[in-house]
This record gives C-alpha cells, structure tokens and sequence, in this order.
C-alpha cells in the first residue's frame, strides 16, 4: 500500500512539474515572436533606407555597400525566426545567400540598371520570404 501511495505521490509531482513546464513555454513563444517582429522591424528600416539611397546617380559599390548594412539585420531576423514555430529559417537563410550570390556576380564596370537586373529576383525573394515572417507575428 505504501509503495501504491509513493507511487501515486510521485506521478503527481512529475505531473505538476510537467504542467508548469507547459504553462511557462507560453511566454517563451511570445517572446520569440515579439523579437522575430522586433528584428523584422529592424529589417524593415533597412531594406526601406537601401531602396530610398538608390538611385539614377547610384553606383554598383553603392548597391553593395548600402546591401552590406542590411546583413547584420538580416543575419539577426534569421536567429530570431529560429525560435518561431513555424518559421522557415533555411528560406531565410537562403534568401540571403542568393542575395550575396546577387552581390558577388555584378561584374566589374557594370552600370548601376545591369546591377540592378542581376539583384532584382533575389531581392524580390527575400521581401517575399520577410513577408512570410511577418504572418508569424501578432499585428502591434
């Protein structure tokens, strides 16, 4: 009988503790969201500043510094999306990746309009792949 009640005992602490265990894992993903929303917003800004920096007058090391500045800001959404459920972080990280690739093939003496081809289609992709993000997180 005593072993029945220590038993019994025993199943209701690892229950209790499960529980617990559950109801913090709530705010852990509210938190995850409100930085993945706090980096997109980051990401954000400097994706808008990029495209209001270039113009006619750009030049092709303009596009790649101005792209330059908005790694780290990338780089910080693609570590915060990883505590997102559902978040698809290798889209993220590839999206990047083909953004650089992008950046890489420019080739030397190309006009700012011929830059702007070859990094269109993976720019385009990871505003898409941002997008995707942002439906994650809860509206503010």
């Amino acid at each position: 009988m005593r072993l029945r009640s220590g038993l019994l005992l025993g199943l209701a602490v690892v229950l209790a503790v499960s529980m617990f265990a559950v109801v913090g894992c709530g705010g852990s993903d509210e938190d995850a969201k409100a930085n993945l929303s706090a980096a997109l917003d980051k990401v954000e800004t400097s994706i808008a500043e990029f495209q209001s920096s270039m113009g006619a007058t750009s030049t092709v090391d303009d596009v790649k510094n101005a792209l330059s500045t908005v790694k780290p800001d990338w780089e910080a959404v693609v570590a915060a999306a990883q505590d997102v459920e559902g978040a698809d972080v290798a889209a993220a990280e590839e999206a990047w990746a083909d953004v650089e690739t992008a950046i890489s093939s420019i080739p030397e003496g190309a006009s700012i309009l011929e830059a702007a081809a070859l990094i269109m289609t993976p720019v385009t992709a990871l505003l898409k792949v941002e997008q995707e993000l942002r439906a994650l997180v809860p509206a503010e």
